[in-house]
């Protein structure tokens, strides 16, 4: 290979540091600064099929898991227009259900890391008409217990007032009370089972078929996250090493990262296994590293040299998932 056609290819890594386990462009040598146009074609076609799925969801009201999916593909894909996407849609759903600040928030962070992206536009206009209804609907924290104190007196009088109770259990929500909230929401939907389904409920509580009700406070949707997915791939980074004497062309590629287990239990088996692919998803190689027992927040770094390629050149990208047993 003549030396601009490896300097070309070499100017087509990238270095990509992520916040979980994914699939992860290849990155060019630690000499090489610069991120390419390739990676961020990658980071695009992946991250955007990510939202487009989450916007679907969207638009079939299915809110309660759409947010930390949005999160992920934020924290997965940090410099790709799915990130931006990803914020435009949080802001959305935030609105959907009814959290008006936090929507605000999302909608103008769009505009400031892109004025003029496709999704401008509608984020300045969602954020208008939202901040005057925030205006409108919210206030200071004393008038909101002088309002909930107004409808517990008003449901002493008239305990089946249906509208009375829906405003409370949303004002309290609001306050914080989630676990008061969520009783009342149980009560409303006991009384009328077609609001069992209502976005709003859904976003709040899970009401299970023995009855029970769990409150899907912020730290509970949190806890769920870590449970559904306690073990985290991050750090991932890529480099070539191993120069030849003679040919100067690199011999090695290495995988590089580390694995945390962020729930309250022991996970066993951990492993990472790691592939390198070719263009048109060719595997080149695949090596398993086995880190074992990992006690809760533990992290472990792991460290793979790949050699089993033509050229390091054709490799275009690297993967690393993460497993374990409990």
């Amino acid at each position: 290979m003549k030396k601009t056609t490896r300097f070309a290819a070499a100017l087509m890594g990238g270095l990509l540091i992520l916040a979980a386990g994914c699939t992860t462009p290849r990155s060019p040598g630690p000499s090489t600064a610069t991120p390419v146009t390739k990676n961020r074609i990658l980071d695009h076609q992946a991250g955007k099929k990510e939202v487009e799925e989450v916007r679907r969801m969207i638009e079939a009201g299915d809110y309660s898991v759409v947010i930390p999916r949005l999160l992920h593909v934020v924290s997965k894909y940090p410099d790709s227009e799915a990130a931006l996407d990803a914020r435009y849609w949080m802001g959305v759903t935030y609105h959907k259900i009814q959290s008006y600040r936090d929507a605000i928030d999302m909608f103008n962070e769009y505009i400031d890391l892109a004025p003029d992206g496709k999704y401008a536009e509608k984020s300045a206009a969602y954020s208008a008409r939202l901040l005057e209804e925030y205006e409108k609907k919210f206030w200071t924290a004393d008038k909101l217990d002088t309002r909930i104190a107004e409808l517990r007196k008003d449901l002493a009088a008239e305990p089946g007032n249906f509208e009375s109770q829906w405003t409370l259990a949303d004002l309290l929500w609001k306050r914080g009370d989630y676990d008061e909230s969520g009783r009342i929401y149980a009560q409303l939907v006991a009384a009328k089972p077609e609001y069992a389904t209502d976005a709003t409920v859904t976003s709040r509580v899970e009401l299970l078929p023995s009855g029970e009700v769990v409150v899907l406070s912020p730290v509970e949707v949190l806890r769920r996250a870590v449970e559904e997915q306690p073990l985290v791939v991050s750090n991932v980074s890529a480099f070539r090493s191993g120069a030849d004497l003679f040919t100067r062309e690199a011999r090695y590629y290495v995988v590089t990262g580390q694995v945390t287990n962020r729930a309250d239990s022991v996970l066993y088996g951990v492993q990472v296994i790691i592939t390198l692919y070719g263009f048109g998803n060719v595997v080149y190689d695949t090596n398993t590293v086995s880190i074992g027992r990992l006690n809760p927040g533990d992290t472990r770094a792991f460290s793979v040299r790949f050699s089993n390629f033509e050229n390091v050149e054709n490799i275009h990208r690297h993967e690393c998932i993460g497993t374990f047993e409990r």
